[in-house]
């Protein structure tokens, strides 16, 4: 059984807009990968019942990594 992502966009102004649902990892980060490099902006992928992050892209060097979702 594979286990559900949320697939999320975070604007510089710190809002976030989910991007859709995958089921597998594999799958998710392929998703991801594809949605980052239509924007510049940072995507990351959310393990759904545990809201664990398991995939960032497009993150800012300026930004620490655990902030705000």
């Amino acid at each position: 059984m594979n286990r559900e992502y949320d697939l999320f966009e975070k604007f510089p102004d710190g809002s976030v807009l989910w991007k859709g649902c995958v089921a597998g990892l594999e799958a998710a980060i392929a998703k991801l990968k594809q949605e980052a490099g239509l924007s510049p902006n940072e995507h990351f992928a959310r393990h759904t019942p545990t809201n664990a992050i398991v995939a960032r892209l497009n993150v800012s060097e300026a930004e620490p990594r655990g902030s705000g979702e």
